[in-house]
């Protein structure tokens, strides 16, 4: 699933793995932004901007073009990911200031608040097992990677080397978080590290700008866009960094 520019708006599109067959989801003429997968794949959930004054978190089902609001709380609501076993959705909103990170009960449609920090908490992660969540924070002054127990609880900064490193993506077999690293050259790269933080490995290089982590359903491979000279489009590379496509 991914975003496509079609005049002045973004819209949904999925595609087969392979990049074939692109079929459109949305056609509303507006922003619809950060597509994420429900564990049936059946739904996608994505931040809809149609109303300026608040984005909405939508569910659409891809087979009838159904949808349902999600979350429609005052300010920006971003950056949403269904919990691994589908009855929990996190996301990002700044409906008491700044951004913080929410945890909502799909079923019991109870809402709890996860953080309560002055800085800025953003792009939730689950781990496989839906008890731990990465998300990115600039609480120490500059965007990093943080990891927390699914209840708010145990915070503690996951990624040290380097000024920025944000948009985690925790893989589906628990061993590695992708996410944005920048290098010693200012250039924007896919990195992954462990979830003990011992280990750590730039997986893109060359120029461009690399962002939106996500993993295969495997484990094997890593999806992610690239800007360069002014376009964007999505690559397909192996977790160990081969085989780019």
């Amino acid at each position: 699933a991914y975003v496509g520019g079609l005049e002045g708006a973004r819209e949904l599109y999925v595609m087969d793995y392979d990049g074939h067959d692109p079929r459109q989801v949305t056609a509303d003429g507006f922003l619809n932004l950060m597509p994420q997968w429900s564990p049936d794949r059946k739904y996608l959930v994505f931040t809809s901007y149609r109303s300026r004054s608040r984005q909405k978190l939508m569910l659409i089902e891809l087979a009838t073009g159904k949808r349902w609001t999600m979350v429609a709380l005052d300010g920006l609501n971003i950056t949403p990911a269904f919990s691994p076993d589908g009855t929990h959705l996190v996301f990002s909103s700044s409906r008491d200031g700044n951004a913080e990170i929410y945890k909502l009960d799909t079923r019991a449609k109870k809402l709890d608040r996860l953080t309560a920090h002055r800085a800025g908490d953003l792009s939730p992660s689950w781990s496989p097992t839906g008890r731990e969540l990465a998300f990115t924070s600039d609480r120490g002054g500059g965007p990093q990677v943080y990891l927390m127990s699914a209840d708010g609880s145990n915070v503690r900064r996951l990624t040290f080397d380097g000024d920025y490193n944000a948009a985690p993506a925790w893989s589906p077999r628990g061993n590695w978080i992708a996410h944005v690293c920048r290098t010693e050259q200012r250039d924007y790269k896919i990195c992954v590290t462990s979830p003990d933080g011992r280990e750590r490995r730039q997986v893109t290089t060359g120029r461009g700008v690399d962002d939106s982590p996500s993993w295969s359903p495997d484990g094997r491979h890593l999806v992610f866009s690239s800007i360069s000279n002014g376009k964007s489009h999505i690559y397909m590379v192996n977790a160990d960094g081969s085989d780019l496509e």
